[in-house]
């Protein structure tokens, strides 16, 4: 791991857990290469609040409320539905619960389309480290298990593990460590694609397919995923590729 991205995590890991560690020195334009990679990243706010020292001691959380995250995949999105409406008439409900599980499928879409966002992945670790005690995990395993997306949240969670200073018992869905996760979220930090056109189809925001190169984009994403999230995965790129169509015919 090079110099930029390890006082990358270094600030990420001071401004979202204030967890602090010096950075280490680095030139204007390494500085200038990092600013942009938090950038891209939508990280800004906490890069520059810990490089200034002035960390918040409640880093902002965007919790999503019940019902605005959503699966691409019909049957799996019927089954999420399933679960928001059964869970408040449960013995023991949990809006913690439905929220890490919101948390959990929003990046879930944003990984499988745009690839790892460092944006979604700390929001994921504040709410883990803010709320984990409140999260019924059984609950929770089982939930994403019916949604085919256990293999993606331990994905998930293995970048906090392998880059935000995460052990593994406080994520207690995790099972395994997924070596994958590594080289995954090492990939995603230049910052040359950083400039994404977004639209809004069916509620998400997602690339607006006007070239065959952000198909391509778009495809490459979709097949790192396969693996964790198949049915998902597969129904994202087939949306991607009906929405290409639409907009050659326009």
């Amino acid at each position: 791991m090079d110099i930029i991205k390890r006082n990358f995590f270094c600030l990420l890991r001071y401004g979202a857990f204030n967890e602090y560690e010096p950075v280490e020195k680095m030139s204007a334009y390494k500085w200038g290469v990092l600013q942009r990679m938090a950038q891209a990243h939508y990280v800004e706010a906490i890069v520059n609040s810990a490089r200034d020292n002035t960390r918040s001691q409640c880093p902002t959380l965007c919790v999503p409320d019940a019902g605005l995250s959503r699966l691409c995949n019909g049957f799996l999105n019927r089954r999420l539905r399933k679960i928001r409406a059964a869970e408040p008439d449960s013995a023991e409900p949990s809006i913690e619960t439905l929220n890490m599980l919101d948390i959990i499928v929003q990046t879930t879409e944003r990984l499988i389309l745009h690839g790892v966002t460092y944006a979604h992945i700390l929001n994921m670790g504040i709410f883990l480290r803010s709320y984990g005690d409140r999260i019924d995990y059984v609950k929770l395993e089982k939930w994403l298990l019916q949604l085919n997306i256990l293999s993606m949240a331990e994905l998930e969670a293995s970048i906090l593990i392998y880059t935000l200073g995460f052990q593994q018992d406080e994520i207690p869905f995790v099972r395994r460590v997924i070596p994958a996760a590594y080289n995954m979220a090492l990939n995603a930090l230049p910052s040359d694609d950083a400039d994404e056109d977004t639209a809004t189809v069916s509620g998400r925001h997602i690339f607006t397919l006007n070239s065959g190169g952000k198909l391509t984009v778009t495809f490459r994403n979709c097949q790192r995923s396969f693996f964790y999230a198949p049915l998902e995965s597969v129904s994202v790129f087939l949306t991607q590729i009906a929405s290409y169509i639409a907009n050659m015919e326009e």
